[in-house]
């Protein structure tokens, strides 16, 4: 069976169950899917159709021209929401998991992009092209919220950083074309699908949602957000749908979501901390009860603040790193201000129980060093740690593949005009210690987005190092000759403009424009007009200055 008449008989159970996955309810991108289709060709059988539309997807999902298509299609379709509030404060959390975060990323992998659509819905989700939508309807139902937004936004970077999409997808591929090739149509059939789709709904997307949630937690704990966000946006999260056999959940049931990352939390806090339902407890002692307020619920507020006191056992090795201090007016003032406090120094305050908290912290260091509590909690980190590091190691490996795919996205970035992308891409390929030749094409693209982003001294910087890298590189003459004009060395511009035409003779009509721009800066109009004229032939749509164009269009 051809590949795409198989996608055609897959297309509405494979699709809509791993292509896109989402934090509730899976919201596939129709331009995906037919990227798809595009991207897998030729025969496919049942032992094949796995590693078939694996390789398809991930390849799919390393292509910055695909994630900038699902970006554009994703705001076309769905809107994208202009408020400036919102964006700040999503930019602000993504970048914060993405710079502070403890993950690995694969070789095969791009770096994050994300819109905020304006869909009011609850929901968010993560393409294989490591593109997330999130629905404006998130932001609002958890009222703005960093610590639960970034409960969400992490467990959707999970989903791109272990490639669940191509993993889950690829798997349902190959069950489906068996199920379709025993069943063969007919009453047979029909069941057949029902519990093939029961299966990869239970046995293959399922197991994905639950390591999203999980290891989203400890991306979202080790940015420095509060560990009580996921567990409080789970109690804004609407319940699980009803299921049959016909229609099963592919997600966990809300509860059992909720009551994981309840015991993460806990395992944050090595132990000490619960919160159980409005009520918060250090060491099995009661602490707090919460009420609810405008905002937050009192199930939320539990969550929160126990999530703060958590992250003070787990970033401080100390009591005294608490810095408990008795105030003027007789309160208790601890840690810092940050964020991921805020919650439980309110509440601490209000209910006036700063040396309650005290005490009760200063019990739990006392029991830790007489059992070594926290040393036991301490090595199930380590161990998550030193797994990322492997992960980090393999895609840092000096293997041609690697090299190439570094070397080719950070191009194309900059082709697309997303030079903080290209940078980061550029950046993975010099990790690999390459030899000269690809560390001066590194050393180039960082230097051609920088040039983009008006940063010509850095850009010059990198552009001499690639040349002495690698002088025989056309493509960095041209780079460097652009900035050059810009920053007004016009003679030194024309000198590398002819090292590019020595060195690959009419590859780029850029290398035209180049020089017009530069004789015309030196007010030298007629070999301006001369660079221009032949500028417009290698390019008829390109652009020239208004003064000439009138001329050069009436030859």
């Amino acid at each position: 069976m051809k590949a795409k008449r198989l996608w055609k008989k897959m297309r509405m159970g494979v699709l809509a169950a791993g292509v896109s996955a989402a934090l509730l309810v899976p919201a596939p991108p129709a331009a995906e899917a037919n990227i798809l289709v595009d991207v897998i060709t030729g025969a496919i059988g049942a032992t094949s159709a796995y590693h078939t539309y694996l390789g398809g997807i991930l390849k799919m999902g390393n292509d910055p021209v695909v994630q900038k298509k699902l970006f554009d299609q994703d705001a076309a379709e769905r809107g994208a929401d202009e408020t400036e509030e919102n964006r700040v404060l999503i930019d602000g959390i993504m970048n914060q998991l993405i710079e502070r975060g403890e993950y690995a990323m694969a070789a095969d992998s791009l770096p994050f992009r994300w819109n905020i659509n304006a869909d009011d819905s609850f929901n968010a989700s993560c393409t294989a092209a490591d593109f997330v939508s999130i629905n404006r309807g998130l932001i609002t139902a958890l009222h703005g919220d960093r610590d639960e937004l970034a409960g969400v936004l992490a467990h959707e970077m999970i989903h791109g950083l272990h490639q669940h999409i191509a993993y889950d997808v690829a798997k349902q591929a190959a069950i489906q074309y068996g199920a379709s090739a025993i069943a063969g149509g007919g009453l047979t059939g029909i069941l057949t699908d029902i519990l093939t789709n029961y299966n990869a709904a239970k046995n293959i997307t399922a197991p994905s949602e639950k390591d999203a949630d999980e290891s989203g937690f400890w991306l979202m704990a080790s940015a420095g957000f509060n560990p009580g966000g996921f567990p409080a946006m789970i109690h804004r999260m609407p319940d699980s749908h009803s299921e049959s056999l016909i229609s099963p959940d592919d997600h966990p049931e809300t509860s059992n979501r909720l009551k994981r990352g309840l015991q993460w939390m806990k395992d944050f806090s090595f132990g000490h901390v619960e919160a159980k339902d409005d009520a918060v407890f250090i060491d099995g002692n009661p602490f707090l009860t919460m009420a609810a307020n405008e905002e937050y619920s009192a199930k939320e507020r539990a969550c929160l603040v126990a999530g703060g006191i958590a992250k003070g056992f787990h970033d401080h090795a100390l009591v005294s790193a608490w810095h408990f201090t008795k105030q003027p007016d007789g309160s208790v003032d601890f840690l810092n201000n940050g964020e991921a406090y805020r919650h439980l120094k309110s509440a601490v305050q209000e209910l006036r129980l700063g040396e309650r908290l005290e005490a009760l912290v200063t019990a739990a260091y006392s029991k830790d060093r007489e059992t070594g509590n926290r040393e036991k909690y301490l090595e199930k980190e380590q161990e998550r740690r030193e797994d990322i590091e492997k992960q980090r190691e393999k895609a840092k490996e000096n293997k041609k593949k690697n090299i190439e795919s570094y070397a080719g996205k950070s191009q194309t970035y900059n082709a697309l005009d997303l030079p903080n992308l290209a940078i980061h891409e550029a950046n993975r390929l010099l990790a690999c210690e390459p030899g000269d030749e690809a560390k001066a094409f590194a050393h180039a693209e960082r230097g051609r987005a920088f040039f983009q982003q008006d940063l010509n001294d850095a850009a010059l910087v990198e552009l001499n190092t690639a040349v002495a890298l690698a002088p025989n590189q056309a493509r960095t003459y041209l780079y460097r000759g652009y900035t050059l004009q810009a920053v007004g060395d016009y003679d030194a511009a024309l000198a590398d403009s002819r090292m590019v035409e020595k060195l690959a003779p009419g590859a780029f009509a850029a290398n035209l424009r180049l020089q017009g721009m530069s004789y015309e800066a030196k007010g030298e109009d007629a070999l301006a007009v001369q660079a221009y004229r032949a500028y417009l032939e290698k390019n008829p749509k390109g652009e020239v200055p208004e003064k000439y164009a009138d001329a050069l269009m009436g030859e």
